[in-house]
């Protein structure tokens, strides 16, 4: 008896428990996953990673046309990191060069790199941004999704004032604009096929130093306005090359250039349309021989210019307290980190002709560097100053222009399943 009434009592006290998680409060999955899209894209890749359902909802949300809104979409998150494009050629059985193609080394496997080929088209990639890349196709520009395939072909480029000579044409920079960034807006990012292409050009002389721009817009379907506008504290009456690649960060676009005075930073604030120009040290490298590159080592923070000198990579950074560029700068990471990376990796050296490192490519959105040695290539995440990844093999063509490929947020989420 003693016994039954225990078993009386246990089940008193536990019943009550079982009713209270009957009825605690729980939001549909359908109500999380609206509020997982207007939240950010971390939170985002933590919702979908709690549990398969939640994953298919996220992955159907996209497929039926939501849209996502989400904050802070600068926040690095490293597996948006697709890959890179690669333009190239590759001998024949006769030891010819065929036609240029397009091929992508793609890191979209956990586990695995693997290269094959974008597309038989000769093309010249010239930006990427967010899944979406552009392209000179037989001197038309296209934006393609390489995702999805799809593609979108922009009417002809407007002429630059006369001032920009034919010569000076390939100094041209092109810059891809996705989503909210459209809006100059900081605050939330639109996932989506909405683009612009902002084409600039640096027209330095004895006279004159102005940053000239020409923008398309892909919801007008037109090119708009020309803009000339003044680059303040740029030195020089003569430019040594065009405008580097372009890094975004902050509302603003940044390139690296040099006059015949210096080295530059150039900044180009969208709202305000206000451009400004900082000077590197006298003792920044410009013989042409060094491959310079910005990036960002903190999402959303200052620029830093990347440098590579044989076995080392450097780091050119800003006081934080006068804006100005610090004279020495630091070693970032060394030859024989990567190669440490590959023994660790268990994997056998390629041959090598000698030592060197060439910094291509910086991801905005994954925070990696896209690093090319005589031993393949390596992806180092900035944050973590760590390298993350290697690729080499015998089919890699050989090489004219490389491009890094990171995917569209919304592209993304249907690999959840794989990826989480």
């Amino acid at each position: 008896m003693a016994g039954g009434g225990g078993n009386a009592a246990a089940r008193s006290r536990t019943q009550p428990a079982r009713g209270r998680q009957q009825t605690t409060a729980s939001l549909p999955l359908d109500v999380l996953v609206d509020i997982a899209a207007r939240s950010d894209p971390a939170t985002l890749v933590r919702c979908a990673a709690t549990c398969v359902d939640m994953r298919c909802r996220v992955k159907e949300y996209i497929s039926l046309g939501g849209r996502l809104r989400l904050r802070h979409g600068d926040r690095f998150v490293l597996p948006l990191l697709r890959g890179h494009l690669i333009r190239g050629h590759q001998y024949d059985d006769r030891g010819r060069y065929p036609k240029e193609e397009l091929f992508l080394v793609d890191t979209a496997a956990a586990d695995d790199t693997t290269m094959h080929r974008a597309t038989a088209i000769s093309s010249v990639p010239l930006a990427s941004r967010d899944g979406l890349v552009l392209l000179r196709v037989d001197g038309e520009l296209r934006v393609c999704d390489q995702a999805t395939g799809s593609s979108h072909t922009l009417p002809p480029e407007p002429a630059f004032p006369v001032r920009v000579s034919s010569g000076a044409a390939r100094e041209i920079s092109y810059v891809l604009l996705v989503g909210g960034e459209c809006d100059n807006d900081d605050v939330a990012i639109a996932v989506g096929w909405r683009f612009q292409v902002v084409m600039a050009y640096l027209d330095v002389s004895q006279h004159r130093r102005c940053l000239q721009l020409q923008t398309f817009s892909s919801e007008h379907g037109t090119w708009g306005h020309y803009t000339e506008i003044r680059a303040h504290n740029l030195q020089g009456s003569r430019l040594e090359g065009g405008l580097g690649r372009a890094l975004i960060v902050g509302g603003a676009m940044h390139w690296l250039c040099e006059t015949n005075t210096g080295a530059y930073v150039l900044k180009l604030h969208v709202k305000t349309a206000h451009v400004s120009a900082t000077k590197l040290p006298e003792c920044f490298p410009r013989d042409g021989l060094h491959h310079q590159l910005l990036a960002t080592p903190v999402a959303g923070g200052s620029p830093i210019v990347l440098t590579s000198d044989g076995d080392k990579i450097f780091a050119w950074a800003q006081s934080k307290q006068t804006t100005k560029w610090q004279q020495r700068p630091q070693v970032v990471i060394e030859t024989e980190a990567l190669l440490r990376f590959i023994d660790t990796a268990g994997r056998s050296r390629p041959p090598s002709r000698g030592r060197g490192l060439n910094v291509l490519w910086f991801g905005e959105r994954s925070g990696t560097v896209l690093i090319n040695s005589y031993w393949g290539f390596f992806w180092l995440d900035l944050q973590s100053m760590k390298i993350v990844r290697w690729f080499w093999d015998r089919e890699i063509p050989s090489m004219g222009e490389n491009i890094g490929y990171e995917m569209n947020l919304a592209d993304w989420v249907p690999t959840f399943g794989s990826t989480l």
